[in-house]
């Protein structure tokens, strides 16, 4: 047949393959496709008509199936966009649904979701610029580092060639004709002259080497003018972002107290803390029924029912082992832990899933949940910052937000959980002590 594979002669992409098909007519179709295909080719043979006719279906078959198989992957990628888009759909209507309800409790929980929404926004912003002044010191302090560098070359430089300026000079004007006469030997003068042109390249090379560290100077200069305003930018909006934060948190504050004045005089303490408790029980029994219309991809990962006693904490902190004990003023129990840590460290999901729900939920303040697939899901409340959305999927370790206090809590901490089917699972059973992500 006149078929080949030619792949050891064409340049490929890592995940692409090129093939050089000849047909009868001895033109050369090329066509590039993401797996190999083997194909059979039989070297020295002359094609009668009846191969010609074979090798011409042949190759239309060949062709058909690689286009159709593309087809099928580009509608799958579609389908699974298409799934992705109304999963967010679903959990954002979800959320609005919550606020209202939520909003019509107190106007004081209306004022709290939205001052720690933005507390934890300009927090995120703050973390983000402290960044960028981490890196433009780091930039600075090198450019600084290489001016020295090119002003010590360039003081050696100069003082070399202040040495052979000198030579010049004391052997006066027409040096060269000079070492040409004062030799009587011919082999003598033969040498000298080789020597002058050897020191002479020298010299030019060496004000060209000196004009090279001048202009590398002057450069590097004007870079650090520049990095050094854009850190002085920085400083400024760090400055600003702070002060925004400052002014939130003292709001915050206002609104918090406002609040426990209400529940107080209106004796619902217990009352709030149940109501949160079914709130959160309505949220997870309405993400359930999302995900069950949202088919799980098929994956090769150990399941998470496999994980118990090998997951890490969340964040690095002090666990308080609260689960199954019970609330203060109330008959309710914890159905987590809180793991106290600095605010503004990070938080990490304990294994792969995918995020069902990211947002402010009354008593538990930023929340986060993550489906492990199987009816497993794992939540994070008082959060500081988000850093995931509803409908992304992240792997063990990976950062989702930050430690903090929302929700109304008085000092920063996690509050974490593990559920099976909706039913509280013990964390301490899940996560070991010692097996822990650094802390970032």
């Amino acid at each position: 047949m006149l078929l080949s594979y030619l792949n050891t002669h064409s340049v490929q992409h890592p995940a692409t393959r090129r093939y050089n098909f000849f047909t009868p007519d001895a033109k050369t179709v090329n066509f590039q496709y993401d797996f190999p295909v083997f194909l059979i080719y039989t070297p020295n043979c002359m094609p009668s008509a009846f191969e010609n006719s074979l090798c011409r279906i042949l190759f239309a078959a060949i062709l058909a199936c690689l286009l159709a198989v593309q087809v099928v992957g580009a509608d799958e990628k579609t389908q699974k966009q298409k799934q992705l888009k109304a999963l967010q759909g679903k959990i954002e209507k979800l959320k609005k649904t919550i606020h209202v309800k939520q909003d019509s409790k107190s106007r004081y929980t209306t004022q709290l979701r939205k001052i720690e929404g933005h507390i934890g926004k300009v927090s995120q912003k703050i973390r983000v610029t402290e960044s960028k002044i981490k890196q433009q010191k780091s930039e600075l302090k090198k450019l600084r580092s290489a001016r020295e560098q090119h002003q010590k070359q360039l003081l050696r430089e100069n003082d070399i060639l202040g040495e052979q300026v000198y030579t010049a000079f004391t052997l006066g004007k027409q040096e060269k004709i000079k070492l040409l006469f004062s030799q009587q030997n011919a082999d003598q003068m033969q040498r000298n002259l080789i020597y002058y042109q050897y020191f002479s390249n020298a010299r030019v090379n060496l004000i060209n080497q000196v004009e090279e560290n001048i202009s590398r100077i002057l450069a590097t200069e004007s870079r650090i003018s520049l990095a050094s305003q854009a850190l002085e930018k920085n400083f400024q909006e760090l400055k600003n972002q702070k002060q925004l934060l400052k002014k939130d948190s003292s709001k915050r504050k206002t609104i918090i107290s406002s609040l426990d004045n209400q529940l107080k005089k209106q004796g619902g303490h217990l009352s709030k803390l149940k109501d949160e408790a079914k709130e959160l029980q309505n949220l997870l029994d309405s993400i359930v029924e999302i995900l069950i219309e949202t088919p799980e991809p098929k994956l090769t990962r150990k399941a998470f029912a496999g994980l118990r006693g090998k997951l890490a904490w969340p964040v690095k902190g002090k666990v308080r082992r609260l689960f199954g004990y019970q609330k203060q003023v109330s008959d309710l129990r914890w159905q987590g832990v809180i793991i106290e840590a600095p605010g503004g460290r990070h938080v990490k999901a304990v294994s792969h899933g995918r995020v069902a729900f990211a947002d402010w939920l009354r008593g538990l303040g930023n929340l986060i949940i993550i489906d492990h697939g199987n009816s497993y899901l794992s939540l994070y409340g008082h959060n500081e910052s988000l850093y995931k959305s509803a409908g992304e999927w992240v792997e063990p370790g990976d950062i989702i937000s930050s430690i903090g206090n929302s929700g109304g809590q008085g000092k920063p901490g996690l509050y974490f959980e593990i559920r099976k089917k909706g039913k509280p699972q013990n964390p301490t059973k899940w996560c070991k002590s010692k097996n822990q992500f650094a802390s970032g």
